[in-house]
């Protein structure tokens, strides 16, 4: 979809008449897409059920965790508080369940040994 000159939205510029200008951004966006949701990831597996997740540390507080499969069928933990109505029936999956506890302390362990990079850690 193409948006008339004039009716982009309101804090962005209209780049619609500088070709060059607009291709220099969408390709500087397409990076930072790969760097923010690909680039960076390390598996990681539970040391408890051995399912193999996909984790980047962005600092020692923020985690971005993957999962390889699915969540639900891959951890006895999840699968559990699913059976057991949690958080909410109605949302389906697993993306409203806090994390497994031994998922938290498997990416703990591998932080730990160096496996996981902290940006901005001292080591």
């Amino acid at each position: 979809m193409v948006t008339p000159p004039g009716k982009g939205w309101a804090k962005a510029p209209d780049y619609s008449g500088r070709a060059e200008t607009r291709a220099a951004l969408e390709a500087t966006t397409a990076a930072d897409r790969r760097e923010y949701l690909e680039s960076g990831f390390r598996p990681v597996e539970c040391v408890s059920c051995g399912s193999r997740v996909l984790v980047k540390k962005n600092s020692l507080e923020h985690t971005s965790v993957q999962w390889i499969s699915d969540a639900a069928t891959g951890c006895p933990e999840f699968a559990a508080r699913l059976a057991a109505g949690a958080p909410d029936p109605s949302t389906k999956g697993t993306a409203h369940i806090e994390s497994c506890p031994k998922l938290r302390e498997s990416i703990d362990r591998a932080v730990r040994e160096g496996l996981l990079e902290v940006p901005g850690r001292d080591v």
